[in-house]
């Protein structure tokens, strides 16, 4: 019998056991404290007695608490609770679902109550609980027990739902499922717990991501998102269980990729998952075979937009020369500095009009790259537009690390830098005169004789 069941039925076999004077009750006494309000003690005894409240090496399904707001809080920071409105939308009329919604928590405003839901009628919008300190309407408040109780949803007072994720730890599993949580077996933690060298940025599979899944795999999709800029979604940070949370923030990611239906739908694939590793392995991720990352998409270049890429797009801009708008250096929100240096980028090409706009496109994000690679390439000389005031990129870098490595540090008091500087010129014409060069060849821009004897 499943763990859900358990959970109705301990609680069905309680109809009828009544209060006495004050509130005194059983469940009062087992909990430590009677004589008070009894309604979310009821649901604990119910958890502890049905065998949902301790787990070998997992958090149990409910919280041992007396107050209503105690046992939201922790639903709500499992990703278990639903507004009211947001549990019919979830629920609609799947039938899988339906049945989810057996065991789940009813709330009423104000944390003033709590029950056991023991069916759900998605046709007439009610719910038939099972409640402890409760009573049936036509005998009057003055009979307190627990009972039974048909509720309409459109009772203002009812607030939200909490549906556990009884399945994590279920041992009766249907052959086969939706993906929703109600029929796939959990799979057990993967790298990192298992020993097995699996590699994290190697998509494990679908059967790792759905609603009440409890793995790593999971977490490290949590992380992934919120570095590539859904946080938001999250209150609590990433966790090993997959919720409704990380479901909104991976669909919000996917949508930005130009995907819609199913390729929009929540649930990571391959591709949604190769994106994500590219963010937050960085260049390549672990293996370095995701470099040059492809396009991600226009909508991540725009006023507003805060993201990786927009980072990247600069570093790319300041490696290839064209950084002089920075004044403090790339960073993820979307600037007129990093569309007034893409667009020098773009003129540079040939490119005009529509073309040049400052905004990267597939073309511009390919020869960008091209041009550049991952580093920059020393070993020949890139140009003379990449020195001189204003310039900002990271061959001036290369050229002040080697001038210090080839005993020129007096110029520079904090470093080489990717902006040029007045640091730069005096330390490359010292190491031109110290060629034996004057006049124009020392006057401390490199050109293709001075980089080449540099870098040689």
């Amino acid at each position: 019998m499943s763990l859900r069941v358990n959970m109705v039925n301990t609680a069905i076999s309680q109809i009828g056991t009544l209060e006495g004077s004050n509130n005194d009750n059983k469940y009062g006494r087992w909990f430590g404290l009677n004589n008070q309000p009894w309604c979310a003690i009821f649901v604990s005894w119910c958890a502890s007695k049905s065998g949902n409240m301790e787990f070998d090496g997992g958090r149990p399904l409910f919280v041992h608490s007396a107050a209503v707001r105690s046992h939201r809080w922790f639903h709500e920071q499992s990703g278990e609770y639903f507004t009211k409105s947001g549990f019919i939308n979830y629920i609609g009329n799947d039938s899988k679902r339906v049945a989810r919604a057996t065991g789940s928590l009813i709330f009423f405003s104000g944390d003033s109550h709590i029950g056991i839901v023991e069916q759900y009628y998605p046709g007439e919008q009610a719910v038939l609980t099972v409640e402890g300190n409760t009573y049936i309407p036509s005998q009057g408040e003055h009979i307190q027990g627990v009972f039974r109780r048909y509720r309409r949803l459109s009772d203002s007072k009812i607030v939200g739902f909490a549906i556990p994720y009884y399945e994590n730890y279920d041992t009766d599993y249907p052959e086969s499922g939706d993906g929703m949580g109600g029929a796939v077996k959990p799979v057990p933690p993967p790298y990192g717990n298992s020993g097995t060298g699996d590699n994290p940025t190697s998509f494990p599979g679908t059967r790792y991501f759905y609603i009440g899944a409890y793995n790593n795999y999971v977490t490290l999709l949590g992380k992934m998102l919120i570095k590539a800029g859904y946080g938001s979604y999250y209150q609590v940070g990433a966790g090993p269980r997959f919720t409704e949370t990380d479901r909104q923030a991976c669909a919000a990611f996917q949508r930005a990729q130009g995907w819609s239906g199913s390729g929009a739908d929540g649930f990571p694939g391959p591709s949604t998952w190769e994106r994500l590793s590219t963010i937050y392995y960085g260049s390549g991720g672990s293996g370095g075979s995701n470099w040059p990352p492809a396009f991600p998409g226009t909508q991540y270049f725009k006023p507003g937009a805060s993201n990786q890429y927009v980072k990247l797009l600069g570093v790319q801009l300041v490696k290839a020369g064209f950084g002089r708008h920075y004044s403090v250096g790339p960073g993820p929100a979307w600037s007129e500095a990093d569309r007034l240096n893409c667009q020098e980028f773009q003129k540079a090409q040939g490119w005009t009009g529509s073309d040049a706009d400052g905004y990267p496109g597939p073309t511009t994000w390919q020869r960008l790259f091209e041009i550049v690679g991952s580093a920059p390439n020393v070993s020949v000389f890139p140009g003379s537009h990449f020195f001189g005031p204003g310039a900002n990129n990271e061959y001036v870098t290369a050229m002040g690390k080697r001038l210090i490595n080839k005993g020129y540090s007096q110029y520079y008091s904090v470093g080489a830098g990717p902006k040029w500087s007045e640091a730069d010129r005096q330390a490359c014409a010292a190491f031109q005169r110290a060629q034996g060069w004057s006049g124009s060849d020392a006057d401390g821009i490199p050109g293709p004789s001075t980089w080449q004897r540099l870098f040689a």
